[in-house]
């Protein structure tokens, strides 16, 4: 074979090679990069107890686990629980009393994730009341009937000796339970942050004993059984989003400071409230739970069937806890 025949051959070859890389080469981006499964995520409130969800989704660590997340703002528990099991979203993170009434009275869901372990809320009232027993008689704000803030607040009232002698107004959503509160048509209000700048803290109701949790990660029976992987990917983005809010400030500041625009508030009083009350390791309690099924009158109801911590469990045993708080802090859990 000539000199100029093996040249040509030689260029032949390189060429195909080049062909065939530009070919390949999108197809192995593609491969490397599966794709992501779309989840609508819940969350009931614009409150601190929420941060959880919201630095998953801005920190990447629900990418990182395999999924795309849409957050959707239900400014209820129940009603984003009555989302939960429409099946207009695939997970919620909604107040505790309304995932578990709902789950009692035969709804297809289960908790398989907590944020707190106590009341992360105070009791906030107008300058004039002194004393616990002033409120007889008055009106406290609550967001809505089935809320958080409704259920704490009952909670409260039951250590003070005031059930059912105050009266219960709702307005909404938190910020529309804050103006009330300063329009002066309520003398009471518990929330995670004062409801105006005149309000006078009168009871924290972490400092009551109460075993509680503000909030359950829930999702469907029917979801948990056909996509156990995908749960577990939500609960692990989750713990993720909790882990960076701890250990990175700087971020968790920003964040704090985008979701709680609407509410008001410096964000370190925000962060305050994620270093004090959200757990690392978000086990539902089964003492929690009780305390919400004797509150709604079910405290004999099985409450295996309530909740699941297998995930969690499964998630601290295999060291994502350890590993996500090496060098970092961890307050609580």
């Amino acid at each position: 074979m000539t000199f100029k025949g093996k040249c040509c051959k030689h260029f032949c070859r390189r060429l195909c090679v080049v062909f065939a890389l530009i070919i390949l080469f999108p197809l192995s981006v593609q491969s490397a990069e599966s794709p992501k499964e779309k989840i609508a995520f819940a969350y009931a409130a614009i409150s601190p107890s929420m941060a959880g969800v919201w630095m998953a989704k801005e920190s990447g660590a629900f990418d990182r686990n395999g999924l795309s997340v849409d957050l959707v703002y239900i400014s209820s528990g129940a009603v984003a629980i009555q989302a939960l099991v429409g099946g207009s979203v695939q997970a919620a993170l909604g107040a505790s009393n309304a995932v578990l009434a709902a789950t009692i009275k035969g709804a297809p869901i289960i908790a398989v994730g907590s944020n707190t372990s106590r009341p992360g809320m105070q009791l906030w009232v107008q300058p004039e009341i002194q004393r616990p027993e002033q409120l007889q008689g008055k009106t406290l704000a609550i967001t809505r009937f089935g809320s958080t803030s409704e259920f704490v607040t009952r909670l409260i009232l039951r250590k003070l000796n005031l059930e059912g002698k105050t009266e219960l107004r709702q307005f909404g959503g938190v910020v529309e339970a804050d103006l009330g509160f300063r329009a002066r048509q309520a003398e009471g209000r518990v929330s995670s942050q004062a409801p105006a700048p005149q309000a006078k803290l009168l009871v924290d109701a972490a400092e009551l004993g109460i075993p509680f949790s503000m909030n359950l990660l829930a999702v469907s029976t029917d979801f948990y059984r056909k996509s156990p992987k995908t749960v577990e990917s939500i609960v692990a983005g989750y713990i993720e989003g909790i882990a960076a809010l701890k250990t990175r400030k700087p971020q968790a500041l920003k964040v704090l400071e985008k979701y709680m625009g609407q509410r008001g508030g410096p964000a370190e009083m925000h962060y305050e409230f994620v270093s004090k009350y959200l757990d690392s390791v978000p086990r539902v309690d089964p003492a929690a739970v009780q305390t919400v099924l004797e509150m709604v009158g079910s405290g004999g109801a099985a409450k295996a069937k309530l909740f699941d911590n297998s995930i969690v469990d499964h998630l601290v045993q295999d060291g994502i806890i350890d590993k996500l708080y090496k060098g970092g802090n961890r307050e609580r859990g």
